[in-house]
């Protein structure tokens, strides 16, 4: 009688086995299995007594299997960026001799065409040669870095700044140079350009484009606003964002068929700059890429901004 009363008085789900019970098919005889799924049916509350085997069993295994999980598929990950890295060091290397190891030709020139559309029309015209067209500085300079091309399309200042000679030339009706205007609104910049804020595209980085731009104006400290491309131009007068633009006389027609502002225009200070020209770093290519080049024909000369090539 005390033991049905003590049963009674206790909770459905409070297991208390015994290793002696006499009744038969009580709890305690009962597979630790079968205790939890009894215990589940029964939905014992959170602060169950559960048998200390059962709970490490059951709520501690799957912890440590999903913590291994975890780190088996971040080891996976990182042996697979791992790899992928390598690959992609090896096979930087052989992108050129991919193409049959023809001379790589770089072209940097800020021109009213699209990048692509010149890259395109070049690779025609020069089909033993791998031409890539560069518009912007840092992309010339990311894949310069990268591979040093065997020749290179610029102006002089470019060239130079490389350490380099033209060994071609471009010409524009005889001449090889040409002259850079300052661009303003309303009213022509006359007078000292010292404190006064230019745009003009980035052709060398940000100290060389302050000192080709210093120069050309005579002012050593003038402000420079670079930009990435020469259609970038127009939107700082627009918005009175610099006091002028400096940009070479060639592209002021384009300019102001852009635009509704009342341009003026003066000729810099500092003389004039060297046109499209072609300086070959691998002496061992450069008699195959000036045959090249110089077989172009007239209208994708007319493209670069000149009309013939001089050999230097």
């Amino acid at each position: 009688m005390m033991l049905e009363e003590q049963r009674g008085r206790e909770a459905p789900w409070a297991l208390k086995p015994t290793r002696h019970s006499a009744e038969s098919g009580s709890m305690a005889e009962k597979p630790l299995a079968a205790q939890g799924g009894e215990l589940l049916r029964n939905r014992a509350p959170a602060e169950v007594d559960l048998p200390a085997r059962l709970s490490e069993r059951a709520l501690m295994q799957p912890r440590v299997r999903c913590r291994s999980r975890v780190r088996s598929s971040t080891m996976d990950w990182v042996r697979y960026l791992g790899a992928a890295c390598l690959l992609a060091a090896v096979g930087a290397a052989p992108l050129v001799s991919a193409q049959g190891g023809k001379p790589v030709l770089h072209v940097f020139l800020q021109l009213d065409a699209k990048s692509g559309a010149l890259e395109k029309m070049l690779q025609q015209q020069l089909p033993n040669l791998t031409v890539t067209v560069f518009s912007r500085y840092r992309d010339l300079e990311d894949a310069s870095a990268a591979a040093k091309p065997d020749g290179l399309i610029a102006i002089t200042p470019i060239l130079e700044q490389r350490g380099k000679k033209p060994s071609l030339q471009g010409t524009r009706s005889g001449k090889d140079e040409e002259a850079y205007l300052l661009v303003s609104v309303g009213a022509v910049l006359d007078g000292s350009l010292s404190g006064k804020t230019i745009g003009a595209v980035d052709v060398m980085g940000r100290d060389g484009t302050q000192s080709f731009v210093a120069g050309l104006v005579k002012a050593k400290d003038v402000k420079v606003k670079r930009v990435a491309k020469t259609e970038d131009l127009l939107p700082l007068l627009e918005f009175s964002a610099a006091d002028g633009i400096l940009i070479p006389s060639s592209a002021l027609a384009r300019l102001t068929e852009r635009t509704r502002l009342d341009i003026k225009s003066k000729e810099a200070p500092g003389g004039q700059v060297g046109l499209p020209a072609l300086a070959v770093f691998n002496d061992a290519n450069k008699e195959a890429i000036t045959k090249a080049l110089s077989a172009v024909d007239g209208a994708t000369k007319k493209i670069l901004g000149i009309d013939a090539w001089s050999v230097r």
